[in-house]
């Protein structure tokens, strides 16, 4: 984590979340795509909760495929 950011420093964060395993059966990625769509939801409201004493802003939040070959 390291220290906080010094004055006018903008800083980013990179939050990796691994989906479900191939091969994984369907309740399986229902069950993900639940709890994702519910953190997606949480991280919004802790960001909302924060943005005026952090300044702080939410670009985006998704999904991306690993690609097989990375």
């Amino acid at each position: 984590m390291g220290d906080p950011t010094e004055p006018g420093e903008d800083q980013e964060t990179t939050i990796i979340i691994e989906g479900p395993p191939e091969g994984a059966t369907q309740a399986e990625i229902d069950a993900f795509n639940a709890t994702f769509e519910n953190y997606k939801g949480e991280m919004s409201q802790v960001l909302k909760k924060y943005k005026k004493s952090l300044k702080s802003r939410l670009r985006k939040i998704v999904y991306v495929k690993k690609d097989d070959e990375g």
